[in-house]
């Protein structure tokens, strides 16, 4: 058996975006005249649980308030999709990575819970860098009715890819990506960023890549656990 293909479990796995997600929704809520600012922390605990689109319904329901939790998400996700198309680097070894995977035949899928605009901007944003490379399938929130940690998304993407979750690895920066690559039965890679640095027990007995590389990739994929700094 060999390994056909990757799924990248979110665009974090790309590319560090937290803080412009922050931003984004800071920015969505000024254009609405809301008085919210989300700190880092505050941001971060929202993003934790994972399961839902509406962190801002979430945040509402949590002060008692009402908003209009669709236009403050569109608003935030146009905002989003104009702060990456500004320009934003990959992660350690992303491009490397992806390179690899298209010499060999190797199949690659982006797993997000952001619309198709942000990803869009990124990919573009990033286009150079991955040297053309392309994705073969991208399961995005408009494709799921469930949000990571359940596993819908990255269910979706294997039947997309037409392969056994033996066949692919997950790549995933967060614990709630983590769970749900677990749930659908795949082997997975752990590629922190920073909104797991909370939780890093999470990710213990796996192998962590720092920077991406095929060494890791395989290695995680034949499930040895090892501390792999590419």
């Amino acid at each position: 058996m060999t390994l056909e293909a990757l799924i990248f479990g979110g665009i974090g796995t790309l590319a560090e975006v937290a803080e412009l997600d922050r931003a984004a929704w800071n920015a969505a809520f000024r254009a609405h005249g809301i008085s919210w600012n989300w700190s880092w922390d505050t941001y971060a605990e929202l993003m934790r649980p994972g399961g839902d689109r509406q962190l801002a319904a979430r945040y509402a329901a949590h002060l008692g308030e009402s908003v209009d939790a669709d236009l403050l998400d569109h608003t935030h996700q146009n905002h989003f999709a104009t702060m990456l198309a500004g320009g934003v680097p990959l992660r350690p070894g992303v491009a490397r990575v992806m390179n690899w995977a298209a010499r060999g035949g190797v199949k690659l899928a982006l797993v997000s819970r952001s619309d198709m605009e942000p990803v869009r901007a990124l990919l573009m944003a990033t286009a150079r860098a991955r040297g053309g490379v392309p994705f073969d399938v991208a399961i995005l929130r408009g494709d799921v009715t469930r949000m990571a940690p359940d596993p819908e998304a990255m269910e979706a993407a294997l039947i997309a890819l037409n392969l056994g979750p033996a066949r692919a690895l997950a790549i995933v920066d967060t614990p709630v990506a983590l769970h749900a690559a677990r749930d659908a039965g795949l082997r997975t890679l752990a590629f922190p960023g920073r909104l797991a640095e909370t939780e890093p027990e999470d990710f213990e007995g796996m192998t962590i890549a720092h920077a991406l590389g095929p060494e890791a990739l395989i290695s995680a994929w034949r499930g040895e656990s090892r501390e792999a700094a590419e």
